[in-house]
This record gives C-alpha cells, structure tokens and sequence, in this order.
C-alpha cells in the first residue's frame, strides 16, 4: 500500500472515529452531580479527558498530522453541528458555562496536540545516544 493511500484510509477511519467521540461526549457534557453546594461537572472532565487522550493517542500512533487533524474536523465539526437549533428548537449544547467551555476546549486541544512537535521515536534516540558514546 503506497503512503498516500495509507493515509488516506486512516484519515476517513479517524474522522468517522471523530464524530462518533465528539457525539458520546457532547451528549454526556452537560452532566454535573451536587457536591455540597457547587455542580461538579463531571461529564465535562470526562469528555475534556476523553478528547484529550483520543488525540494525543492518535497523534503518537499514527504520528502523522493529516490524520489527526481529519479527527479534529470530524470532531469539532460534530460539535458545532450539535450546537445548532434544531427545527424543533432544542440543542444539545446549551448557552451556559459548561456549554462554552464544551465549545471551545476541543478545539484547543485539538490545535495543542497538532501544533506540538513531533517527538523523537525510540530508534532516533538510541542511535543519538549510541552516537554521543563513540
């Protein structure tokens, strides 16, 4: 299998993976249990870390930046679709805190994890290591 169609058929499976973590974590965002007198946001930090980790995970398996970034737009576009009236006038993502902070973090967690370098894989390392001893 040539590159270009090896990433081509990872960038359509990470995409489809994008929408289909965007959309579990967008239905369960908005869930908060009562601790004393403040709302913890549950959902929300689960999702934050699911996103998180999805990215992060796929960027240091595939290490490939088109992949990752076909993720991202599945994702965030699932999100912003989410955040759209229905005809029926509900939404998913709500005008509130929680909505907001659902809106934007992906987002930047996404950029994060592709604007970051790519990281030495353990064959460069053991070769500039067995360099540096001779």
């Amino acid at each position: 299998m040539t590159e270009r169609l090896r990433t081509l058929v990872l960038s359509l499976g990470a995409f489809v993976m994008g929408v289909l973590v965007g959309s579990i974590t967008t239905v369960v965002h908005q869930n908060t249990v009562d601790v004393g007198s403040f709302e913890f946001p549950w959902g929300l930090i689960l999702g934050l870390i699911a996103v998180t980790g999805f990215f992060v995970g796929l960027r240091m398996v595939v290490q490939n930046r088109w992949v990752v970034f076909s993720a991202a737009i599945g994702l965030v576009g699932t999100i912003f679709l989410y955040s759209l009236k229905s005809p029926g006038g509900s939404v998913f993502i709500p005008n509130n805190l929680w909505g907001t902070v659902w809106a934007v973090g992906p987002a930047l967690i996404a950029t994060i994890v592709l604007l970051w370098p790519k990281l030495p894989t353990k064959d460069a390392r053991t070769r500039r290591e067995g360099s540096a001893s001779v």
